[in-house]
Parts: C-alpha cells; sequence; structure tokens
C-alpha cells in the first residue's frame, strides 16, 4: 500500500475505545458526556478481520489507541489476536498508564512489544489539573510495566 506521494504505509492506528478514565483539558472537556455505546464498537473479531485485511496490505506495524485502550475489557483478547496475524511485526500501545499495573504483564504476553505512555507532568497537583487523574496511579503503572519487561 502507497500513499499518493509513493510512500509505503506500513502502519496502522486502531482506535478501540473512545472512552478514558482522565479528563484531560486538552482533549475531553469535564462536561464530555457523549460516548459511543459499547454496542457500536467493533468486536475483537470485527478488529482481527479488518486488521488481517491491513495486514494483506503491507501492514507491519499495529498502534491500539483510545480514547484509553486499556478501559476496554476485551483488550487482551484484541491484542492476542492481532498478534497471532501473520505479517505483525510490532504491536504497540497508546496509554496514560493509570490502569497498567493490573494488565502489563498479560499484554507483554499476548503481544504487546512497545508502550507509548502519556505523562503530562511529574508535579501532582499539576498531573491533576491537566487530567483530573490520580500521578501514582500512573507511576505505579509504568513501574508495572517495566517489570513486566517493557522497555525503555
Amino acid at each position: 500500500m502507497q500513499d499518493r506521494f509513493g510512500r509505503r504505509i506500513h502502519y496502522l492506528r486502531l482506535s478501540v475505545t473512545d472512552r478514558c478514565d482522565f479528563r484531560c483539558t486538552y482533549c475531553l472537556p469535564r462536561s464530555h458526556r457523549d460516548f459511543a455505546t459499547p454496542q457500536a464498537w467493533l468486536t475483537a473479531d470485527e478488529i482481527a478481520r479488518i486488521v488481517g485485511l491491513f495486514t494483506d496490505l503491507g501492514v507491519s506495524h499495529v498502534r491500539l489507541t483510545g480514547g484509553e485502550p486499556l478501559v476496554r475489557k476485551e483488550l487482551p483478547e484484541i491484542v492476542r489476536r492481532l498478534d497471532a496475524l501473520p505479517g505483525i511485526r510490532d504491536l504497540s500501545l497508546s496509554t496514560n498508564a493509570s490502569r497498567m499495573a493490573g494488565f502489563a504483564s498479560e499484554l507483554k504476553a499476548a503481544g504487546v512489544t512497545r508502550l507509548n505512555i502519556s505523562l503530562d507532568s511529574l508535579d501532582t497537583e499539576t498531573f491533576k489539573g491537566l487530567t483530573g487523574g490520580r500521578l501514582e496511579k500512573v507511576l505505579v503503572g509504568i513501574a508495572a510495566a517495566r517489570e513486566a519487561g517493557f522497555a525503555p
């Protein structure tokens, strides 16, 4: 697959949910409540089928995003299915890491090769002001990811 400038397209970014456990001021207004219903989301089977079609076209790198992908309870199953597809060489995840402590080992074993962690500040109050979340949960999640073998 190539774009109109002849560049090879080998990368797919796929949002598995629009939901997030943070309310970052630059991303989602605190008053927003109009999320898609889970019934409208692609199923794990549909995601695997679509990504499989993209791998047939030469895609070898897939990044799972959201919202916050870790709020999607089927995420480990989605990762396992994508990792099993022929041609996938890199399966990464963009996350705020707030729930990573409960998922790191399972996601590593399922086939996630890299993490992209959004970390807005190391100052607790600044972090809370920007995201509405707790910095400590993110730091614990990062530690769990490192312990599971994600590096750097």
